[in-house]
C-alpha cells in the first residue's frame, strides 16, 4: 500500500485551518492533482449503503450541532471520516500514478494517513488558533456565522457546540502527530498566504516536481 500510494501528498488537521486554499496552491503551482475528501465524502460517499455520513444527513439542523454535547459532536465526527476513509483509499488507488496527488481534509487524520507514509514527509497537519478559526469561519458564514446553520434554532449552542469539538480534535491530532513523529504546526495567523504556503511547498520539497508548473 505504502508503495502504491507514495505518489499521494497529504494535509491533515483542524477545520479552518486552510488546508483547501494551501492545496489548490499549491497545486496550481507544481501541476499537483487535487483529492478533496470532504468533496467526495458528500457527493460520491454518502449514498453508499451504510455510510455513516447518510444516518449524519437524516437528522435535523438542531440534531447534528445543537442537541449532542462537544464529546458526542467530537466522537459523531471522527466515526464518519474514518468510515470513508476506505473509500478514499479505494478513489486513490483507482487514480493513474503518473501524476502527484495532494489529499487534503480534516479526515486525513494522523492515524488513518501514518501507515499509508513511505515518508514523514509525504504528510503534514495543520491546527488553527481559536481565534484564527472564528476569523476564517466568519470571512466564510458571515457576521453571527448566519449562514452556517441553515433552519437551526438553538444557533449560539451550535456554535458552542463546534467551538468546543474542533478543540478537541485539534488536541487530538497534535498529540497524534507527536505519538506518530509527524509533523503538526500550529497557525495563529501570523503567517500570510505566500508564507504559509512556503512552509507547505519546504515540507513537500523532496516529492514535488523538480520544476513548478509555468
Amino acid at each position: 500500500m505504502r508503495a502504491r500510494l507514495a505518489h499521494v501528498l497529504w494535509i491533515g488537521g483542524g477545520p479552518q485551518a486552510g488546508k483547501t486554499t494551501l492545496s489548490r496552491l499549491l497545486a496550481g503551482k507544481w501541476d499537483l492533482k487535487i483529492y478533496n475528501l470532504d468533496w467526495h465524502a458528500v457527493r460520491e460517499h454518502a449514498g453508499r449503503p451504510g455510510a455513516a455520513v447518510t444516518e449524519f444527513q437524516r437528522l435535523s439542523m438542531d440534531e447534528r450541532w445543537a442537541v449532542p454535547s462537544a464529546d458526542q459532536l467530537l466522537e459523531r465526527s471522527v466515526t464518519i471520516w474514518q468510515d470513508g476513509f476506505t473509500l478514499v483509499l479505494d478513489d486513490l488507488l483507482a487514480l493513474p500514478d503518473s501524476r502527484s496527488i495532494i489529499a487534503e481534509g480534516p479526515g486525513a487524520f494522523p492515524w488513518c494517513v501514518a501507515p499509508l507514509l513511505s515518508s514523514a514527509q509525504q504528510a503534514i497537519f495543520l491546527v488553527p488558533t481559536p481565534e484564527r478559526r472564528e476569523v476564517v469561519a466568519t470571512r466564510r458564514w458571515g457576521s453571527g456565522q448566519r449562514e452556517r446553520f441553515p433552519g437551526i434554532a438553538e444557533r449560539e449552542r451550535a456554535l458552542t457546540n463546534i467551538r468546543a469539538r474542533d478543540a478537541l480534535l485539534d488536541a487530538r491530532i497534535v498529540s497524534s502527530c507527536a505519538e506518530l513523529g509527524l509533523r503538526c504546526e500550529r497557525l495563529d495567523g501570523s503567517l500570510d498566504l505566500d508564507a504559509s504556503l512556503a512552509l507547505v511547498e519546504d515540507h513537500f520539497r523532496d516529492h514535488l516536481p523538480t520544476t513548478p508548473n509555468v
